[in-house]
């Protein structure tokens, strides 16, 4: 294995141990396939929430779906519950390290919210990239409103290269929606919100806005370095 390699997983082993998603904590088990899509659930030690995730291949480039990601004051247009977002701090704009607030609508109960900290890895070698979003107490806020704030959220996108015009995308979350919310509620909250944001971000990932941008921001300069690494080039 290359030096690079041994690199880009010491990085990879890094972020996961420092997030939710450490390989050994969840076993998932197939609830249901649709469209194409299959969306799994595990149960979480400790508590009675599942979490879950789930697997589409979208008919969209990789770097599409990287800058409707990073397009984070939008995500109420595409994900699932999400009724508002703010980035409160940048804090590193070349590895897309962000610190935002995020709140989650809950029908009929209090709606949610949490500080959120987004941090990217990206191996343009296997066309593979990782977009975490843990819950974080570095920057304080409070909107006043009187939202729950979760006791604990940890999320991962995962874009993978399928071709050119196709990205593998697994969308995984394990919330800890807070006191207040009966179990089925949440769980079926939990389960639905993977697959109905993926179809979504799929329809948005039409938009010319999105499609333009890519061509020229770093996602699209991203891209075309790995289409050259896949077609055989440095």
């Amino acid at each position: 294995m290359s030096k690079r390699n041994i690199m880009v997983l010491a990085i990879m082993f890094l972020m996961v141990s420092t997030t939710g998603f450490a390989a050994d904590k969840y076993q998932w088990k197939l609830v249901q396939t649709e469209d194409g899509c299959q969306t799994y659930t595990s149960v979480v030690s400790g508590r009675d929430y599942v979490a879950a995730k789930t697997v589409c291949t979208i008919p969209a480039r990789i770097e599409v779906l990287g800058t409707i990601l990073r397009d984070i004051e939008n995500y109420p247009d595409w994900m699932e519950d999400c009724k508002d977002t703010k980035v409160l701090k940048v804090v590193d704009e070349k590895n897309d390290v962000i610190i935002f607030w995020f709140r989650q609508h809950i029908t009929l109960l209090t709606d949610r919210d949490m500080v959120l900290k987004s941090k990217t890895i990206n191996d343009k070698k296997s066309g593979r990239i990782l977009i975490y979003a843990d819950s974080t107490n570095e920057v304080s806020y409070d909107t006043g409103k009187g939202y729950v704030r979760m006791p604990s959220f940890n999320s991962l996108f995962t874009l993978e290269w399928v071709d050119r015009e196709k990205t593998r995308v697994t969308f995984m979350i394990d919330p800890d929606l807070g006191k207040g919310v009966p179990s089925g509620i949440a769980n079926s909250t939990i389960t639905k919100t993977p697959l109905k944001s993926l179809k979504k971000m799929a329809a948005v990932a039409k938009k010319s806005k999105y499609v333009e941008s890519a061509k020229t921001n770093k996602y699209g300069a991203m891209a075309e370095e790995t289409a050259r690494i896949k077609a055989g080039g440095k």
